[in-house]
């Protein structure tokens, strides 16, 4: 190869470099101390079909919400995006978390997982959650 040649490949591949895809964000999403005991008699929007409660805890609070009968997914509330506080909306029957800054949503029944439209490709920090005799545990492991 010529060194004219060279040269034109190299900056080919550096331009390539520089305005090419751009990396994925980090999931680092802030998340606090989640470990509780909720029961369920105490909070009567959980006993029903796609109830949710929000909780203190976690970094920016805790959304649990009931996924089956007994099934219960909870969340950080916090955006993976932009740190804003999540709140719940419904969207044709059903619950997605929604951040009031930078509008990505986040379906609730999915993991968490980010829906057509957001800014982020992350999901939702997910706490880990036990659900036994009327009693639901959350904590971070």
């Amino acid at each position: 190869m010529r060194p004219l040649g060279i040269f034109t490949f190299g900056v080919i591949i550096l331009a390539t470099l520089f305005t090419g895809c751009t990396p994925e964000a980090r999931c680092d999403t802030p998340m606090g101390d989640a470990t509780c005991q909720l029961d369920l008699m105490q909070y009567p929007n959980l006993t029903g079909g796609n109830g949710y409660e929000y909780l203190y805890g976690g970094y920016q609070g805790i959304v649990v919400i009931r996924t089956s009968l007994e099934q219960y997914a909870a969340y950080e509330r916090t955006c993976p995006h932009d740190h804003g506080r999540l709140a719940v909306s419904k969207d044709y029957g059903n619950t997605v978390l929604e951040c009031p800054d930078c509008h990505s949503r986040f379906n609730a029944f999915a993991d968490g997982q980010p829906l057509d439209g957001s800014q982020t490709s992350c999901p939702l920090y997910q706490y880990s959650t036990h659900y036994s005799a009327g009693i639901l545990y959350i904590s971070n492991w």
